[in-house]
C-alpha cells in the first residue's frame, strides 16, 4: 500500500489516476451535483408535501422559541436539530421552495464531497471518485436534496460517522504509530452524539460505529494505548451530548425514535430487507416522493459492480478498513428497511454511501484484471466508465425533470396545483392587486392542517406579496374601486361555491392561462361595472336613519359611517316574502374609505319593530386588515328566520361594530351621528297556511 499523497493507483505498474487527478475530477462531479440538485429548485417539485409542510411549521415553532429534543405529533415525533438548522438558515436566505430546500442541497453536495473523501482514504482516488460519480447523478439523492425532511441529513451523517471513524482509528492492515487526531476523536464522538437529534437512523450508526470499535479493540486488537484514550474521549463527548436525548425518551418513551422504528416492524425483517435489496436493481421505490414509480435505485452495470464490490468485502473482512463497511452496512440495514411501506428509498439513505463504495470497489476490480494492462483496454475502461456516468446522467435528466416533474402522482402529493399558484404569483406579485378566495381567513382557532392559502404561501419565493382575503361564497371584493386585479381560487370548490349574485361579475373576467390550473385565477376589471350599479343604486335603494333619532324619510345612499367604513347600498331586486323558518339573503355594497377596524363586523337584523329583532346575523366576509383606500365589497348576508315566526311585516336593518367592546360605529350626515344602524326595506312573512310558491335564493 503506498501513501495516500503520492500516485497509489497502479494496475501492472501503470498508473491510473494520482490525488492531484482525482482532486480535479470530484470537483466537476462537485459541480455537476450541484447543478443537479439546484436546476429548477424553485418548482421542482411544485411543492411541499403534507410531511414537508409539518415540518415547516414545526421550523417556525423554533423560531419563536418552542425547541424540544423531539417534537410530538400523530405520526410518532421528529427528532428537533434539523428544525432548527432550518431555522437557521432560513433566517438568512429567506423562506419560500428555495429558502427551505436549501440546506438539504448543502447536505447533499457536502455528502458527495466526504463520500469521495471516505473512499479516498479507505482505498484510492479512483475508488472515491467512482462513488462520488455514482452518488452525484442518482435520482433517489438528488430528491432526497430537494426535500424538506430530516431524512436528507441520513446520508451526510453516515458518511461524516464512517470518515471520522476511519480517520481516528487504524484502518489498515499495517498500523503506524502516529500522534493521534485529538479533532478526527471530537469530531467522531459530536457526530455520534448529534445524530440522535437529527434522524431514528442514528441509533443503527451508533451501533455500528460501537461494533467496529469493539471489532479493533477485542478482535484485530489493533488499538494503540494513546488511540484508547482518545476513544473513550469520544465515547464519552457523546454520552455528554445525547444525555437530554436519553432523559427525554425515558420521560416520553412513546415519542422516542426507538418506539416510533418499532411501530413500522409489521411485516416481518427479512422480507423488508429481501424487498429492499430487489428494489436497488430491480423493483425500486413505489412512492412517488422518494423516486419515479418503477424506476430502480441504480442501473443493472451499477447494482453488479455494488454486488461484486460487497463480496470483495466478505472476502478481505480480516482488514479493518473492508470489515468498516461491512459492519456499518449490515448494521444500518435495518433503519433503512424497517420502514412503513418498504421498500422506502428515503430510509434507505443510510447505506447509499457503502453501496456507493461498493460500486466503486466493484469497477476498480474489473480493471485490476490482467486484461487492463494494455493501454488500450486501459483506455476502454475510462471510456466505459465515463458512458455509464453519462448514460446515468440523461436517465436521471430524463426521470426527473421530465417525467416526475409531470407525473400526476407527484403532483398531488406535493400539492402541486398550490405550488403552480405560488409560482406563478412570485412572476406577477404586485402588478396587479391579488385577492385570495379564502373561507377560513377569519378562523378564531388555529387549525391543525393549513388551508389552501397558507400552503401557497409557503411555497413562495417572496415575502413582499400584498394581497386581500374574502370568502368569495359570500362576498365580492373589488380592489381601488374596481380597477385590474386578479381573483385567486385555489380548488375547483372554491370556485362552483360562488354565490350565483356575483357570477354575472365574475362573467366579465377572464381566467389567467399558463401553467396554473385551468381557471384558477381570475383577471378582473369591473370598474365601468360598479360605477354603474352604484349609480342605480343611488337611485333605487332608498335607506332611512334609526327612527329614534330621524323621522322615516328615504335617503339616497351612499351613507357614511364611522371607521372609514361607506354604505354603497343594496340589491333591491330580490326576494321579499319568506315563509317561517326561510333563510333571507340580504345583499349590500359597502366601500373602505382608508384603514378599516382591524376587528370590524356587519351586523344584519330582522326585526318586528324598529328595536326588536327576531333574526340576526353578525358577520363580515372579508379581511378588514388587508383592506385599503376604494376597496368595495358586496356582502350576501344570510338570515334564519325562525320557524315560530308570526306573519306580517318586517323590518330589515344594517349596520356595523367592533368585535372587542362590541360597540357599534356611529351613522354619520357630515359630521353630525344619526344613530347606529340603518332600515334598508321591509320583507313580508307568510303565514305558515299560506307557503310561498316563489323561488328563492
Amino acid at each position: 500500500m503506498t501513501t495516500q499523497s503520492t500516485l497509489i493507483n497502479l494496475v501492472r505498474g501503470h498508473v491510473l489516476m494520482t490525488s492531484r487527478m482525482s482532486y480535479f475530477f470530484v470537483v466537476l462531479l462537485l459541480v455537476l451535483a450541484a447543478a443537479l440538485r439546484i436546476i429548477d429548485l424553485s418548482h421542482l417539485p411544485q411543492g411541499f408535501s403534507d410531511d414537508e409542510i409539518i415540518n415547516i411549521r414545526l421550523v417556525d415553532n423554533v423560531r419563536q422559541g418552542d425547541i424540544y429534543v423531539f417534537f410530538p405529533g400523530e405520526d410518532g415525533g421528529r427528532e428537533g436539530l434539523y428544525h432548527v438548522l432550518a431555522a437557521f438558515v432560513t433566517s438568512f436566505v429567506g423562506e419560500g421552495t428555495i429558502g427551505f430546500r436549501i440546506l438539504s442541497v448543502w447536505l447533499g453536495v457536502l455528502s458527495v464531497a466526504i463520500i469521495y473523501t471516505l473512499g479516498h482514504h479507505l482505498f484510492n482516488p479512483i475508488i472515491g471518485v467512482l462513488a462520488a460519480g455514482l452518488l452525484s447523478v442518482n435520482m433517489s439523492a438528488i430528491l432526497l436534496s430537494r426535500t424538506v425532511s430530516s431524512d436528507a441529513t441520513v446520508l451526510f451523517l453516515v458518511s461524516a460517522t464512517m470518515l471520522a471513524l476511519a480517520r481516528s482509528l487504524p484502518v489498515y492492515r499495517r498500523t503506524r504509530i502516529v500522534t493521534s487526531n485529538v479533532v478526527s476523536f471530537a469530531a467522531l464522538g459530536a457526530l455520534l452524539g448529534i445524530g440522535f437529534y437529527l434522524h431514528p437512523s442514528s441509533l443503527f450508526i451508533v451501533l455500528g460505529a460501537m461494533i467496529y470499535i469493539s471489532h479493533l479493540v477485542f478482535v484485530r486488537n489493533v488499538m494503540f494505548r494513546q488511540r484508547r484514550s482518545y476513544t473513550g474521549f469520544a465515547i464519552l463527548l457523546m454520552l455528554i451530548i445525547s444525555m437530554p436525548y436519553v432523559i427525554s425518551s425515558i420521560n416520553l418513551p412513546q415519542f422516542s425514535a426507538g418506539q416510533r422504528i418499532l411501530s413500522h416492524y409489521t411485516d416481518g425483517l427479512i422480507r423488508s430487507i429481501v424487498d429492499g435489496l430487489i428494489s436497488i436493481i430491480h423493483t425500486g421505490d413505489a412512492d412517488p416522493l422518494h423516486n419515479l414509480p418503477g424506476r430502480q435505485l441504480v442501473d443493472t452495470f451499477s447494482g453488479l459492480f455494488m454486488i461484486a464490490g460487497f463480496f470483495i468485502c466478505i472476502l478481505r473482512r480480516h482488514r479493518p478498513r473492508f470489515m468498516l463497511l461491512l459492519i456499518m452496512f449490515f448494521l444500518t440495514l435495518p433503519a433503512a428497511f424497517i420502514v412503513e411501506n418498504s421498500p422506502n428509498f428515503a430510509r434507505m439513505s443510510v447505506i447509499f454511501p457503502q453501496l456507493s463504495i461498493f460500486f466503486g470497489m466493484g469497477f476498480y476490480s474489473l480493471i485490476r484484471s490482467r486484461v487492463f494492462v494494455d493501454v488500450v483496454f486501459r483506455r476502454l475502461a475510462v471510456a466505459g466508465v465515463l458512458a455509464l456516468l453519462g448514460l446515468n446522467l440523461i436517465w436521471t435528466w430524463q426521470d426527473l425533470f421530465v417525467d416526475w416533474r409531470h407525473n400526476e402522482a407527484v403532483m398531488s402529493q406535493v400539492n402541486g396545483e398550490l405550488g403552480q399558484i405560488a409560482h406563478y404569483l412570485d412572476i406577477v406579485a404586485n402588478e396587479t392587486p391579488i385577492v385570495f378566495c379564502n373561507s377560513a381567513w377569519d378562523a378564531s382557532e388555529p387549525e391543525s392542517a393549513l388551508i389552501d392559502s397558507d400552503k401557497t404561501l409557503l411555497m413562495m419565493n417572496r415575502s413582499n406579496l400584498v394581497y386581500h382575503e374574502a370568502n368569495c361564497a359570500r362576498s365580492l371584493l373589488l380592489t381601488n374601486g374596481g380597477e385590474r386585479q386578479r381573483i385567486v381560487f385555489f380548488n375547483e370548490q372554491t370556485r362552483e361555491s360562488v354565490h350565483p349574485y356575483f357570477q354575472e361579475w365574475l362573467a366579465d373576467g377572464q381566467a389567467v392561462t399558463g401553467d396554473v390550473p385551468r381557471g384558477s385565477i381570475l383577471e378582473l376589471s369591473a370598474i365601468e361595472l360598479l360605477a354603474l350599479r352604484a349609480g342605480e343604486l343611488t337611485t333605487t335603494a332608498p335607506v332611512s336613519y334609526a327612527p329614534e333619532v330621524s323621522e322615516p324619510e328615504p335617503i339616497a345612499p351612499p351613507i357614511r359611517f364611522g371607521g372609514n367604513l361607506t354604505f354603497l347600498g343594496y340589491e333591491p331586486n330580490v326576494r321579499r316574502e319568506y315563509a317561517p323558518g326561510d333563510v333571507v339573503e340580504v345583499i349590500t355594497y359597502w366601500r373602505a374609505e382608508g384603514e378599516l377596524l382591524p376587528d370590524l363586523t356587519l351586523l344584519t337584523h330582522i326585526l318586528s319593530s324598529p328595536v326588536t329583532p327576531i333574526a340576526i346575523r353578525d358577520v363580515l366576509y372579508v379581511n378588514p386588515v388587508l383592506m385599503g383606500d376604494r376597496d368595495v365589497f358586496i356582502q350576501v348576508t344570510k338570515v334564519q328566520l325562525p320557524a315560530e315566526t308570526l306573519p306580517g311585516e318586517r323590518l330589515v336593518s344594517v349596520g356595523a361594530y367592533r368585535q372587542t367592546d362590541l360597540k357599534r360605529l356611529p351613522v354619520l350626515e357630515g359630521e353630525v351621528e344619526r344613530g347606529d344602524r340603518i332600515f334598508l326595506y321591509s320583507i313580508e312573512i307568510l303565514p305558515p297556511d299560506a307557503p310561498d310558491d316563489q323561488s328563492g335564493g
